[in-house]
């Protein structure tokens, strides 16, 4: 989503700069200048930044054409966390296998930030375009996995932020 938020705090200190200035002036300083979304935020093309901030998200299966839940495996230990996501990932394939269900399994992966606070942490991400498959699956995983000493494991249902 770093489209979207460049393209709001642009044309946010723009309406600023506006509101008690009628000739004011912003300046928008950037190495690329020919980054599509900075184009469009200067020059006020809403229309035009959403429908093709749409356009990617249907490519991609982002949403809002698809939903997710993001489980993040933590521990102090680096192998108890990858271990912990492993094994989780082996009973959501056996679940999505049995249940037949069309939901894509992401994972497990070190998460881009793997390490914060002293943990390790370890992530599956369940991709699918009815949130009922996604629970159906979650649940089953949650109700028959016994969580390994020292793992804490972190659910967030259609994530903003994936670091």
């Amino acid at each position: 989503r770093s489209a979207e938020r460049t393209f709001a705090l642009i044309t946010q200190v723009a309406g600023r700069a506006g509101r008690f200035f009628p000739d004011g002036k912003v300046i928008v300083q950037t190495y690329d200048p020919l980054q599509e979304v900075i184009d469009f935020a200067c020059k006020g093309k809403i229309k035009e930044f959403y429908d093709g901030e749409l356009q990617q998200r249907e490519l991609l299966g982002f949403s809002p054409f698809s939903r997710m839940i993001r489980f993040v495996f933590r521990s102090s230990s680096e192998e108890a966390a990858a271990d912990a996501a492993k094994g989780a990932a082996d009973i959501f394939l056996n679940q999505q296998h049995k249940l037949q269900l069309p939901v894509d399994i992401l994972g497990p992966s070190p998460c881009p930030l793997s390490k914060i606070s002293a943990n390790y942490r370890w992530q599956i991400i369940l991709r699918g375009e009815k949130m009922h498959n996604l629970h159906l699956l979650g649940s089953n995983f949650f109700f028959g996995y016994k969580t390994p000493p020292h793992v804490y494991i972190e659910a967030d249902v259609d994530p903003v932020n994936l670091l």
